[in-house]
């Protein structure tokens, strides 16, 4: 199954980044209802090792993690391009992140391991922008005054579909973060 672990956007702060989306001249819009914060990309993980993991998720104590945005940001040295609303790596997200792929790895999950970048996706493209596009786009970077942060409560281990119009985010189950 094509899984992921990832804290989900409430609703007022998913509304505020749909609109943030407007501002982006380049890509096509993530939807809100796949607005997540990812903390493990689980690929095409073995059902066995799911349950694992859910066991392991379901022990799991970590406090509510505060989620605070910096600004709009891009991913575009790849092929592809993306627009993220970029969020602050504090201690606590870190751990929380660090916490979640070491029980990924003891569920028998192999992650790579690469630098932690927590961002909520706002854009996609299957092109990286070039000329004019490029410009408008590093204009549209940095800072966003008054975009609201909020309190992270729980994790959500979603199952990702690839379809035609794009990907299908189901949410399978939520594992509350403590006080």
């Amino acid at each position: 199954m094509r899984a992921f672990l990832a804290i989900p956007i409430p609703e007022d702060v998913a509304g505020d980044l749909i609109r943030l989306q407007s501002s982006v001249p380049f890509g096509r819009a993530v939807p809100e209802e796949n607005l997540h914060l990812t903390l493990a990309f689980l690929e095409d993980a073995p059902e066995a090792a799911l349950e694992d993991l859910h066991d392991l998720m379901t022990a799991l104590r970590a406090g509510a993690v505060d989620i605070r945005f910096t600004g709009l940001d891009s991913f575009t040295e790849g092929a592809r391009g993306l627009v993220f609303a970029a969020v602050e790596r504090t201690e606590a997200l870190q751990a929380l992140h660090d916490r979640i792929a070491s029980l990924c790895r003891a569920a028998g999950l192999d992650l790579p391991r690469r630098r932690f970048r927590p961002h909520v996706t706002l854009t996609r493209a299957n092109r990286r922008p070039d000329g004019t596009a490029r410009d408008r786009l590093a204009a549209s970077l940095g800072p966003v005054p008054g975009l609201l942060g909020f309190t992270a409560r729980a994790v959500t281990l979603y199952q990702s579909s690839l379809t035609p119009r794009g990907a299908v985010h189901d949410p399978l189950v939520v594992y509350p973060l403590g006080g």
